[in-house]
C-alpha cells in the first residue's frame, strides 16, 4: 500500500533537482571559457610588453600589423579597449606595463549577468631592454 503513495516521487524531486544542475554544469562551462579567454588575454600582453621592451622604431608595422591590432589578434577576443602602455623609467632597466580591457560573454541560465562579468583587464610588466622611438598610440 505504501509504494502506491510515493509513485512518481523521483520524477518530482528530479523536476526540482534539474534547474540547479543545469545552472551548475552552464557555470562550470562557462568558467571555463572565461578563464581560457583570461589565460589568452594575459598572454597577449605579456607578448605586447616583450615586444615593446627588446625596442620598437615603427609602431605602425610590428610583425606586420599595427602594434595594438597584433596585440588584439593574440588575444584572440574581437575587441580590446583602454589599451595603454606605461613606462616608469624612461631608461634601460626601467619599467614597462601593457595594461588592456577585453570583453567576456557569460551567458549562465537563470542567474542574472553583473556588469563586472562582461569584461576584464589583462596586464603585464617587464623591464625595459631597449628604448623605443615613440607610442603605440590609442587602440
Amino acid at each position: 500500500m505504501a509504494r502506491r503513495d510515493e509513485e512518481g516521487a523521483a520524477a518530482v524531486e528530479f523536476a526540482f533537482l534539474l534547474p540547479l544542475l543545469v545552472l551548475l554544469l552552464f557555470g562550470i562551462i562557462q568558467f571555463g571559457i572565461a578563464l581560457n579567454t583570461r589565460i589568452q588575454a594575459t598572454n597577449a600582453a605579456r607578448e605586447a610588453a616583450r615586444a615593446a621592451v627588446i625596442g620598437i622604431d615603427d609602431w605602425d608595422n610590428v610583425g606586420g600589423l599595427e602594434f595594438w591590432e597584433g596585440v588584439r589578434q593574440r588575444a584572440g577576443v574581437g575587441e580590446i579597449s583602454n589599451c595603454t602602455l606605461t613606462v616608469t623609467d624612461d631608461v634601460i632597466g626601467g619599467t614597462l606595463t601593457v595594461t588592456f580591457d577585453y570583453p567576456i560573454d557569460l551567458t549562465i541560465p537563470f542567474l542574472p549577468g553583473s556588469a563586472s562579468w562582461n569584461s576584464g583587464t589583462a596586464q603585464a610588466s617587464m623591464r625595459i631592454e631597449q628604448l623605443s622611438t615613440g607610442g603605440p598610440g590609442d587602440c
